[in-house]
């Protein structure tokens, strides 16, 4: 089962009375055009979402209750049953709701259906290319930066799997979020191989916790507030205090040469995460 963009627009836009299709369409502005509106409601009917006869199309109760997933309704019990013929829906209300997911490299294709496009490896050019061409963008870019901004005012969705996320440069983390927030990007389900790396780049980790990756299996470290600095001049202002009754002369001094050793130490951690 596919549902893109225009699918749940159309369904958002459907109840269970049937209405006349060229009627829906003229009358809620959708931003595809006509034939892709038809070929939609085609896929919705071979899904068994809707059902369309006659110029009549309505929701069934399979519809019915992904409209109201969609809307922060409930699911319905009996569609959580591990029953027969209870796994296709039970998938495609997990993809709704869930559609950022973080796995092992492993487990990434068992995840995903045919919906999604495939990358091994987050390379920045290569993915750009391959929006592109979904995009049905046929004008020249050089650049990477040129590439993003012809995708930025291209009209196009896509549920999108990178494998390997560990490698991710920050530019492409820039360019997914953009995407991401102008809704080109519907899904976007990530591999990662090697944890340690994932968890030790800074901008990765904030991009997965912005945007509540959904896993099982690696526990992203919480926002929480530093207090190094705070420690820092507890420390010397102790030994600070300690020195001057001891009666040491040079405590002034010892208090900025430390001063300086833990800028130092400051200066380089964070030239290590850059």
């Amino acid at each position: 089962m596919k549902l893109d963009d225009s699918c749940l627009q159309i369904i958002q836009h459907l109840d269970h009375d049937p209405v006349n299709p060229h009627d829906l369409y003229s009358s809620n502005g959708f931003n595809f055009s006509r034939a892709t509106f038809y070929r939609r409601l085609e896929h919705l009917k071979q899904d068994g979402l809707i059902e369309w006869r006659v110029g009549k199309a309505k929701l069934t109760e399979k519809g019915l209750m992904i409209r109201s997933l969609l809307n922060g309704g409930p699911i319905p019990k009996q569609y959580l049953k591990d029953s027969e013929g209870r796994e296709e829906e039970k998938r495609t209300f997990e993809m709704l709701e869930k559609s950022f997911r973080l796995s092992e490299a492993n487990e990434l294709k068992k995840s995903i259906d045919n919906g999604f496009i495939y990358v091994d490896y987050p390379q920045t050019s290569f993915i750009l290319n391959i929006l592109m061409n979904i995009a049905g963008i046929e004008e020249k870019a050089k650049t990477n930066l040129e590439k993003f901004k012809l995708l930025k005012e291209a009209d196009f969705n896509v549920k999108l799997a990178i494998n390997h996320f560990e490698n991710c440069p920050k530019q492409l983390l820039i360019f997914l979020e953009e995407l991401i927030k102008e809704g080109k990007i519907s899904a976007l389900y990530v591999g990662v191989k090697n944890e340690r790396r994932a968890l030790a780049n800074k901008k990765l980790v904030e991009f997965l916790q912005t945007h509540n990756f959904e896993n099982e299996r690696f526990k992203l470290p919480k926002e929480s507030v530093t207090l190094f600095p705070l420690f820092l001049i507890a420390v010397i202002g102790v030994i600070l205090i300690l020195a001057l009754r001891s009666g040491y002369q040079h405590a002034s001094i010892l208090s900025i040469m430390m001063i300086v050793y833990f800028m130092r130490s400051m200066l380089f951690r964070e030239l290590r995460e850059l």
